[in-house]
C-alpha cells in the first residue's frame, strides 16, 4: 500500500462554502457511518425502505403516456417527414441527458478520481435509460431517408443508415446494462447476507460471487473495458446520430466540426442531468450524509468547462460558414437556426451557454450545492431546444426528385412546426420513461456502492497538518 496526502482543496471548500452561507455551513466531504459494517447496514437499509416513491410512481404514469404518443405518431405515417422533427429531437435528447450521464463514472473510474465513490452508482444506473434509446428509435427507422436517396459513406449498402445506428444503439445499451451488473455483484451478494425480503433477486444479481481476489480481479478489469467500450458507444452513437438524422439531410451541408459538437454538448447535458439527480437524493431520497459539497463542487467544474467548450465548438463551425457565405453555407445557416427556427436557436444559445457560464463563473454559486443545480436545470432545458432547432430543421428539408441534392444549395427553407399533441406526449414520456428506468433499477440495488464507500472507508484517514484539513489516501499498488 502506498498513501498520498491531498491538497487542502476540501479544507479551503469548506472555508469557503461556510463563508458564503454562513450558518447553512454544508460539510465538503461525506459524512459516513463509523464502521464498514455499519455503512453496509445503512446503505442496505435504505435499498429495502426505498423513498421517493412517489416519483416513481408517476413516472411511471409518464412513461405510459409517452408510449401512447408513440402510438399515435405510427398511426399518423411517414409520409410528410417533417412531422417526425420533433420526435427525433426528443430521441436526440434522450442520448444526450441520461444515455451520457454515465460519461461521469467513465471518466473518473478511468482515471481513479478519489471525490466519485458517492456518486458514481447513480451515475452508472443511468445506463439503464440506454433502453428507453432502443426504445425510441425503433418507430423513428422508417422517417429516415434511404441511403440511396443522397450521397453518404455507406455507399450503396442495403438498410443503410437504419441497421448501423440501430446496431450501434444496441451496443450502447448493452454496454449500459452490462456496466450497471458488473459493478452490482458484490453490493447483490452483500445485500442477500443482510435481507431475507430481496434475496432472491440479490441471489440473482450476485451470482457465483464469493469475493474472492480473483472475482475481485476480474470485476475491476471488467468495469475497465466496459467504461472505454461505452464511452466509445456513446461518442460514436453521437456522431451517427449527428450525420445521418441531420447533416446529410442538408442539401450542401459538409461539416466535420458538427459531431464533435454534438458529442460534446451531449456531455454537458449529461453532466447536468446527474446533477439533478444527485440533488433528487441529497434532497428527498435520504442520502444528505452522502452526496454533499464535494458532489456538486466536482460535476459544477465539469459543468463549467463543458459549457465553455459548447462555444467553442458551435463557434468553430459557425465561423467557417458565417464567412464562407457561398449559396449552400447560407442555405445551412437558415436551417439550423437564423431562419425559422431563429428563436429557438436564441433559446438554446442562452440556456446552454449564456446564462449558466455567467452563474458558474462565480465562486459562491459553483462552490455551492444550489448553484450547479439551477444551472444543471437551465441546461437540461436548453439541451432540447438545441436538439429541436437542430432536427426540426433538418427533416423539415424537402426532396428534389426523391433525392437529398448535395452538389446544389438549399432553394426552399423548412417551415416551422410546432409539436402536436403527439409530440408532446412523446417528450414527456421520455422524461418521465429517463426518470422511472432510473428509479426501477435504483430499487433493486444500492443507489450507493458498497463496495466502493467501503475501500474508500478503509483505505482513507483525516488529520490536521497545522491548521489545514488533509485527507490521506491509501492506494493499492
Amino acid at each position: 500500500m502506498t498513501a498520498h496526502t491531498t491538497h487542502a482543496g476540501h479544507a479551503e471548500g469548506q472555508d469557503h462554502h461556510g463563508a458564503a452561507h454562513g450558518p447553512h455551513h454544508v460539510n465538503p466531504r461525506p459524512v459516513l457511518p463509523a464502521t464498514p459494517q455499519a455503512l453496509t447496514a445503512d446503505l442496505v437499509d435504505r435499498i429495502t425502505h426505498p423513498k421517493l416513491g412517489g416519483l416513481f410512481v408517476v413516472s411511471g404514469l409518464l412513461f405510459l403516456v409517452g408510449i401512447a404518443g408513440v402510438f399515435l405518431k405510427v398511426s399518423g405515417g411517414y409520409a410528410d417527414r417533417n412531422t417526425w422533427g420533433f420526435y427525433a429531437a426528443v430521441f436526440a435528447w434522450v442520448l444526450s441527458t441520461g444515455c451520457s450521464a454515465p460519461i461521469l463514472s467513465v471518466a473518473t473510474r478511468l482515471t481513479k478520481g478519489y471525490w466519485r465513490k458517492p456518486l458514481v452508482r447513480i451515475a452508472e444506473l443511468f445506463g439503464a435509460t440506454t433502453i428507453l434509446l432502443v426504445l425510441l428509435y425503433i418507430p423513428l427507422m422508417p422517417a429516415i431517408p434511404p441511403v440511396t436517396s443522397h450521397v453518404s459513406f455507406w455507399v450503396n449498402w442495403e438498410g443503410a443508415p437504419q441497421n448501423a445506428i440501430l446496431l450501434s444503439v444496441l451496443g450502447l445499451a448493452l454496454c449500459g446494462i452490462g456496466y450497471i451488473f458488473t459493478s452490482v455483484r458484490a453490493d447483490a451478494a452483500a445485500v442477500g447476507d443482510q435481507t431475507g425480503g430481496r434475496k432472491g433477486l440479490a441471489a440473482t444479481l450476485a451470482g457465483q460471487w464469493g469475493g474472492t481476489p480473483h472475482q475481485w480481479k476480474v470485476m475491476r478489469q471488467g468495469l475497465s473495458y466496459l467504461a472505454s467500450f461505452y464511452l466509445m458507444f456513446v461518442v460514436f452513437v453521437h456522431f451517427l446520430v449527428s450525420v445521418e438524422l441531420a447533416i446529410t439531410l442538408v442539401p450542401g451541408w459538409r461539416d466535420p466540426i458538427f459531431p464533435a459538437f454534438h458529442a460534446v454538448s451531449g456531455i454537458q447535458a449529461g453532466l447536468a442531468s446527474l446533477i439533478l439527480m444527485l440533488y433528487a437524493m441529497r434532497r428527498w431520497g435520504g442520502y444528505k450524509d452522502y452526496l454533499v459539497l464535494d458532489q456538486f463542487w466536482n460535476p459544477a467544474k465539469l459543468l463549467m468547462s463543458f459549457t465553455m467548450l459548447w462555444f467553442y465548438m458551435w463557434w468553430s463551425a459557425f465561423i467557417i460558414f458565417w464567412y464562407g457565405r457561398t449559396p449552400a453555407e447560407q442555405g445551412v445557416l437558415l436551417v439550423t437556426g437564423f431562419g425559422p427556427y431563429l428563436y429557438v436557436f436564441v433559446t438554446a444559445f442562452i440556456l446552454n451557454f449564456a446564462l449558466p457560464l455567467f452563474m458558474l463563473v462565480w465562486n459562491p454559486i459553483r462552490v455551492s450545492i444550489p448553484g450547479p443545480v439551477v444551472a444543471s436545470v437551465i441546461i437540461v432545458i436548453g439541451s432540447f431546444f438545441d436538439r429541436w432547432r437542430i432536427y426540426g430543421g433538418s427533416f423539415g428539408t424537402h426532396l428534389v426528385d426523391g433525392q437529398i441534392k448535395h452538389e446544389v444549395p438549399l432553394d426552399q427553407l423548412p417551415i416551422f412546426r410546432m409539436p402536436d399533441v403527439p409530440d408532446l406526449m412523446v417528450l414527456v414520456g421520455a422524461l418521465g420513461g429517463m426518470i422511472f428506468l432510473f428509479m426501477l433499477a435504483a430499487r433493486m440495488v444500492p443507489v450507493m456502492s458498497l463496495w466502493e464507500l467501503t475501500e474508500g472507508q478503509l483505505l482513507t484517514r483525516t488529520k490536521m497538518i497545522g491548521k489545514n484539513q488533509v485527507v490521506i489516501i491509501g492506494k493499492p499498488e
